[in-house]
């Protein structure tokens, strides 16, 4: 693709939101019949649902498995990973495939695939057999991320595209809801297997729903360029190497990074030499693309680094079921869920960059508070932490995911959508292996002279301090972005 399609170049000036605007799709993509908007968002909110529940469920599931396999928090920390990995590795590329084919076909494919990886996984008899059943699972899921948005972002015109987002956000925070209070009831009653086989129901409709009713807004490209397979490969083995390197605690990891060094300019050569390359380049000159996407990763971290120890400070350190600890997780997703429909009507209404810093703002206070959590039990304040936090996500990450897709247009929505899903997972993918490995490290350190809780606590709150840092990192920069906002004439979208 070349530059020329973009919504803006570097030097331009960024359109507040009453005039953004998309480009005109290309000629020689003409119109399919279109599927009912509302009907479609339908299905993708579905697929979210059923993804959100199991990996959730994995969450909250995480110290029972490594009770169950006798592992070590940096161990089973590779059954959400390895997941992660493969999300990140593989979503560009099915984006890529998905222009190619049409986005419904993929979705429609990769909800086939999630079920049949679901299946497998809750028949897993060891911790090796899980985590090549999560790869499948990751497989499926990696096709649904990566049109799923697309879908919705070509199909709801610009004025409605924030209202579309927040619906799909409010599904992914009912998933969010249900799936700790969910896992941890199934948990108290039926072994771990149990939270697998709940989503294969879900994985099933949806990909029935699609097979039936979803097709794709824009027809697939002919003719195009071979796909960008060697830089697939390239960027999954710079995935891996990066998760590698966090994942050893800090500690006899310089090889992979050191692999790095030649990794990334090896990638930087091979994109640059590709028709199609698998990173476009160019929509990295559009301000409010890189921008944009460079707060959501910062975001995305901060909070994972957070939420992946939260089960285990519930559960060893203030010693609660893992029922109750469930339940109580349930907090951020339930008010995140809430928000989301809110964040897309304001952000359609006020503008995305308006609402993002108050979003931002939510989550660095919620982590400043959770900074004076005792290590006796006050469930009240926990629960003020964990509603400030989810009210933060929900009003952050439906104007944020509208503004990159209005940014990237028509032309890309597939691609954009792969590339909003691969910077999310790999912040997932980095967030978990940072968390657990920073807290090896730091119980390490602080294990030599308190105790066991007293250590765990000092390393939870230190971990809290650098999310804390990661968000007042995203806020500068979206400040920024929005001091960069110029009026522009108003021009409607191409409907």
């Amino acid at each position: 693709m070349k530059s020329s399609c973009m919504t803006t170049s570097s030097n331009s000036v960024i359109p507040s939101a009453s005039s953004q605007t998309e480009p005109e799709p290309p000629s020689s993509k003409k119109p399919m019949r279109r599927t009912n908007k509302w009907l479609a968002l339908c299905i993708t909110s579905l697929g979210s649902l059923g993804a959100t529940i199991n990996a959730s469920s994995i969450n909250i599931a995480n110290p029972v498995l490594a009770a169950e396999f006798s592992l070590t928090m940096e161990q089973v920390q590779w059954v959400t990973t390895i997941y992660l990995i493969m999300l990140s590795s593989l979503m560009l590329l099915m984006g890529r495939i998905g222009d190619r084919v049409g986005s419904h076909r993929v979705y429609c494919t990769g909800a086939c695939i999630f079920a049949l990886g679901t299946l497998l996984c809750g028949f897993s008899g060891g911790f090796v057999a899980l985590l090549g059943a999560r790869v499948i699972q990751a497989l499926g899921a990696s096709m649904i991320v990566a049109t799923s948005m697309g879908l919705t972002s070509t199909i709801f015109p610009l004025k409605q595209r924030g209202t579309a987002l927040g619906i799909n956000v409010l599904m992914v925070g009912l998933g969010s809801l249900t799936g700790p209070s969910l896992g941890g009831f199934i948990l108290s009653v039926a072994p771990w297997h149990m939270i697998f086989f709940v989503i294969v129901p879900f994985a099933c409709l949806c990909a029935l729903l699609a097979a039936i009713f979803l097709r794709s807004p824009v027809a697939p490209v002919h003719n195009a360029p071979p796909l960008d397979k060697l830089g697939a490969v390239i960027l999954a083995a710079i995935i891996c190497a990066l998760i590698l390197g966090m994942s050893g605690g800090f500690t006899g990891s310089r090889w992979f990074f050191l692999a790095l060094l030649v990794l990334i300019p090896a990638l930087i050569i091979v994109e640059r030499r590709q028709p199609q390359p698998l990173i476009e380049m160019s929509l990295f000159k559009n301000r409010r693309f890189s921008m944009g996407n460079m707060i959501a990763f910062l975001s995305y971290s901060g909070n994972i680094l957070v939420s992946f120890q939260i089960p285990f400070f519930l559960e060893r350190v203030w010693e609660l079921p893992v029922a109750s600890a469930g339940l109580l997780l349930a907090t951020s997703a339930l008010f995140m869920a809430l928000c989301a429909p809110l964040a897309g009507i304001l952000s359609d209404r006020i503008g995305a960059l308006r609402l993002m810093p108050i979003a931002l703002v939510l989550n660095a206070t919620a982590f400043f508070l959770a900074l004076f959590m005792p290590a006796t039990p006050i469930i009240p304040l926990f629960v003020l932490y964990l509603a400030i936090a989810g009210c933060g996500m929900g009003l952050m990450n439906t104007p944020n995911n509208s503004e990159i897709m209005t940014a990237a247009g028509r032309t890309f929505s597939s691609y954009a959508s792969g590339f909003v899903g691969t910077n999310r997972n790999l912040a997932f993918c980095l967030g978990t292996s940072a968390s657990a490995g920073l807290y090896g490290m730091l119980y390490g350190v602080f294990g030599n002279t308190a105790a066991a809780d007293d250590a765990s606590m000092m390393a939870f709150k230190c971990i809290l301090g650098l999310a804390l840092a990661f968000m007042l990192a995203s806020l500068v920069l979206c400040l920024y972005l929005r001091r960069q906002q110029r009026t522009r004439p108003s021009e409607e979208e191409p409907s």
